[in-house]
């Protein structure tokens, strides 16, 4: 029975037409997705009948290994980040005291100062703008598609992994304000996802495939955020929280063993690098470390001040998204994914930006003019993020309010201004020094007002994570790593009230930034809950039509004249009377079409390759469940082959998940999310093939019902739901797939 609101708002498929304008169709037109369902193929039931005992031990051993060594890794990037960004800012700083004790006057010591950082931006835009776009950003929105199940290309790539450490360095070191936490995320995951190619001993490559491959992507995305707070159970709920939907106890596990070898690393290392413990003693030093509290009372009455709080954070958080969503359209019209235009507007900002807070700390009345004498409220605008934090969570002395406020206003223009900018660039810290500057002035009011009230630093990490949450939606994830990072759990209780607040105010304005750049690339990105008025559309409402399928038995000519006329994902495998057999990947008619021949896989007669097929070892080898290029397929082949046969029923996947036309197209979108599908076959009542589903209809569809709640008006067109895209009826199957030969795609830049 539908709900209330369901009942004002409910479609129907005369009035939900689904179309999109011409820049998102190609965007989305220009991905692929990927499937983690078990392929139940008789050739896959083999590979897998013929792991002994022996063999699953080895194959397990080594996945532990692989965990343990991505750990490593990632711990290791996040130790030569933090490593690199000591030295540039030791360098910056001596010079600047070097200057000032050779008695050089304010403007020489600027145009040092400015023209280092125009060197560091300079080598942080050349890798966006002209080595690997991707590496630009956080990298968070990137990793949340692919765990989504979408193929992004470059993303995982070494090349990205080299722009994105030696670019954050860059950029953070030029005083931008940027996090390195975000890109050690990516780069973790980066990490993960090459470890995922290792063959196991013996073993060819099984961790390559999707469903392993993304285990190992979540596992690394969790070690960059242990490694970046030393928080490894924030780093798993992080994961889980951000779009590992597949989570279960046993991949929780690998994955906490991963983050927690990344965060032991990082203590081993970061405590005698910055010359504080001996080699060998663990301490709380980590890259974005806030220090412990020695005072953990707080009173009953706060609560409410600190949800107000959560709710203020929620409206900043708001604010920011929405200008920045703005700023962020403006750059896809006007700047572009690469070249010299973002080149030099990353410049631009870093010398306004740099220039500014060079000169800001000197407005502060009878100050000291050297970086050297600052006080608090002047290192403000030049101290790295987390050493500006600390100062903030765990100063005794009085910050000056005037400056305290003026630096916070600044910071928040500045962060809406860099994010998105074309250099490696991560949000956690910048909306965490943003926060805490605001919390820090919400705890000095109250203390004017009432001295028994908490410190003053307590309030600074109530208002960072309120801001923060606000931004990026994040909520009990924070929470942990906010309580590893600080070491204090008896603030749980206030950290997640004001998280909860600074949410649910957030997203009564719009979505969290990372979901926000998401969608202004066009992905098609599954949300964790369908709509509810999905429930009143049905299967047959939103699938496309007039399927390309293919017999059990086909011949090498109807093959490839088939791949060479359309870019779909999979075909419909039908026997003699159409009734649907199964589902056969694209990728896996490439492989056998390329090795079929070395195998006897390819006949004049049936009954000459009868049980021969190519084995699913071979096609690993040969780069699978990545298809092949078309040209290569053709190479493999001779003219002679061109009139053969190929059985195509032991690659057939029996199993695959189907739906009647009346299933809703709620059930659809749950059956998407939770299994991790790419394809869903629509089927008649005489088990006959009457479409197939794609992620890209079911966003299709989500997105044309939201516009209807909001009181758009619908579209007038004959057709239907994900059938009212033009392209997708001339396309008519199951998932539109990018170029055979492999291209460097820009994603989602119109």
């Amino acid at each position: 029975m539908l709900t209330g609101d369901m009942r004002k708002a409910t479609l129907s498929p005369r009035n939900l037409v689904v179309h999109m304008d011409d820049a998102k169709t190609r965007a989305r037109q220009a991905l692929e997705s990927v499937s983690f369902d078990v392929h139940e193929s008789r050739q896959f039931v083999d590979y897998a009948k013929s792991f002994t005992a022996r063999a699953s031990r080895t194959k397990g051993g080594f996945r532990w290994l692989c965990l343990v060594l991505v750990g490593l890794v990632a711990g290791g990037v996040a130790v030569l980040i933090q490593f690199l960004l000591m030295q540039v800012n030791e360098f910056n700083l001596d010079t600047q005291r070097w200057l000032f004790d050779m008695e050089v006057g304010l403007g020489f010591r600027y145009l040092v100062w400015i023209g280092t950082s125009i060197v560091l931006a300079s080598v942080a835009a050349a890798l966006v703008c002209f080595v690997e776009p991707l590496a630009g950003g956080s990298g968070i929105p990137e990793i949340k598609c692919v765990l989504n199940g979408i193929d992004l290309p470059n993303v995982l790539k070494l090349r990205t992994l080299g722009a994105k450490v030696l670019g954050i360095v860059c950029s953070v070191g030029a005083g931008l304000p940027c996090g390195k936490e975000g890109p050690m995320i990516h780069s973790g995951a980066i990490v993960a996802a090459q470890a995922a190619k290792m063959n196991a001993g013996p073993i060819i490559a099984p961790f390559r495939q999707s469903a392993e491959s993304r285990d190992f992507i979540a596992a690394g995305a969790a070690a960059g955020v242990a490694a970046a707070f030393g928080a490894p159970i924030g780093g798993v709920l992080f994961a889980v929280e951000e779009g590992a939907s597949h989570m279960n106890p046993r991949i929780m596990v690998r994955t906490f063993v991963c983050a927690a070898v990344a965060s032991l690393t990082v203590r081993f290392f970061a405590g005698p690098m910055e010359g504080i413990l001996a080699w060998g003693t663990l301490g709380t030093e980590v890259p974005v470390e806030f220090g412990r509290f020695f005072s953990q009372k707080y009173q009953i009455w706060e609560l409410p001040i600190f949800a107000a709080m959560g709710v203020f954070g929620g409206l900043c958080g708001a604010l920011f998204n929405g200008l920045n969503t703005r700023l962020s359209k403006w750059r896809m019209r006007h700047v572009g994914a690469r070249g010299l235009v973002r080149f030099f507007e990353a410049l631009l900002v870093t010398v306004a930006i740099v220039s500014f807070n060079f000169f800001a700390p000197l407005l502060k009345k009878d100050g000291p003019t050297h970086m050297a004498g600052f006080c608090p409220a002047q290192k403000l605008f030049v101290d790295v993020g987390g050493a500006a934090i600390r100062e903030l969570f765990h100063s005794e002395e009085h910050i000056d309010m005037g400056m305290l406020s003026f630096f916070a206003l600044i910071h928040f223009a500045q962060t809406v201004w860099t994010y998105g900018l074309g250099v490696p660039s991560g949000l956690f810290v910048p909306s965490l020094l943003g926060g805490a500057s605001f919390g820090r002035i919400v705890g000095q009011l109250m203390h004017h007002f009432d001295p028994l009230a908490t410190k003053s630093g307590l309030y600074a990490l109530i208002g960072a994570a309120a801001m923060l949450s606000g931004m990026a939606r994040i909520t009990i994830s924070l929470v942990v790593i906010l309580m590893e990072t600080t070491g204090e759990a008896e603030w749980s209780i206030p950290l997640f009230v004001v998280v909860m607040c600074a949410t649910w105010t957030g997203n009564y304005f719009n979505k969290g930034i990372y979901h926000i750049h998401i969608e202004l690339r066009h992905i098609p990105l599954l949300e964790q809950r369908p709509e509810d008025e999905l429930l009143a559309l049905q299967a047959k409402d939103i699938m496309s039509e007039n399927v390309t399928s293919f017999h059990c038995r086909a011949t090498v000519k109807d093959l490839i004249g088939t791949l060479e006329g359309c870019r779909h994902g999979a075909f419909p495998v039908v026997d003699a009377s159409d009734r649907f057999v199964g589902l056969l990947e694209r990728s896996t008619i490439m492989h056998v079409l390329q090795l079929g021949k070395q195998y006897g896989a390819l006949s004049r007669c049936p009954s000459d390759d009868k049980d021969k097929m190519v084995p699913y070892v071979e096609m690993v080898r040969n780069g699978h469940p990545k298809k092949p290029a078309l040209s290569a397929v053709k190479e493999a082949l001779a003219a002679e082959d061109y009139d053969k046969s190929v059985d195509l029923t032991p690659y057939t996947d029996m199993g695959c998940y189907t739906v009647q036309e009346c299933a809703s197209a709620m059930r659809c979108h749950t059956l998407f999310r939770s299994m991790g599908l790419r394809h869903l076959t629509v089927l008649s009542d005489g088990h006959v093939v009457r479409g197939i589903i794609t992620r890209k209809e079911l966003v299709a569809a989500a997105e044309r019902v939201e516009e209807h709640k909001c009181g758009g008006p619908p579209a007038v067109d004959n057709n239907v739901a994900g059938r009212g895209c033009p392209q997708r009826q001339q396309s008519s199957s199951s998932e539109e797939e990018e170029e055979e030969e492999e291209e460097d795609v820009e994603v989602g830049e119109t």
